[in-house]
């Protein structure tokens, strides 16, 4: 029985991993959109359809999709963590979630395949490049996974 009850607890983590990874996807390409229609260059393709589009293959091509991966087995250490110190989750889920999401997205970005047209770059400069550009966006899609996690992390051990 405590199998069961050990695999059901794995399987309601993991659903609300995808669903935490889903919410900061969602924020990215959004926030993305938004940049693109109502940012400051100006382009013939600003709308705001484009812009989803646009976003939506950024997402895939651009390392935060990449990211959201490689961060499955951080995160996992990280829940372990939190069990174990029993440190408050409204504030440690966010801000582990943020630094996860903004590390190994730079790391990510850095490390994706790059057009023709940009110049070589190491790691570290991609890296600082991504940061740069989108840094703050990360930290806020971060933010997002680690409170979405929390949250449902809390409401289902309220249900059990």
């Amino acid at each position: 029985m405590a199998g069961n009850a050990r695999q059901f607890d794995l399987a309601r983590r993991a659903l609300a991993y995808a669903a935490s990874a889903l919410l900061a996807s969602l924020v990215y390409v959004v926030w993305l959109a938004v940049s693109i229609k109502f940012g400051s260059w100006e382009s013939t393709h600003s709308g705001l359809l484009f812009g989803f589009g646009f976003a939506f293959i950024f997402w895939l091509t651009g390392g935060f999709g990449l990211a959201l991966v490689l961060i499955i087995l951080p995160w996992a250490v990280a829940v372990w963590a939190q069990l174990k110190t029993r440190w408050d989750g409204r504030f440690y889920f966010p801000l582990v979630g943020a630094l996860l999401v903004l590390t190994l997205g730079c790391a990510a970005g850095s490390i994706m395949p790059k057009p023709f047209f940009v110049d070589e770059q190491t790691f570290l400069e991609g890296a600082a490049i991504t940061a740069q550009r989108e840094g703050f966006c990360m930290v806020v899609c971060g933010i997002a996974f680690g409170a979405c996690y929390w949250w449902l992390d809390r409401r289902n051990r309220a249900t059990l």
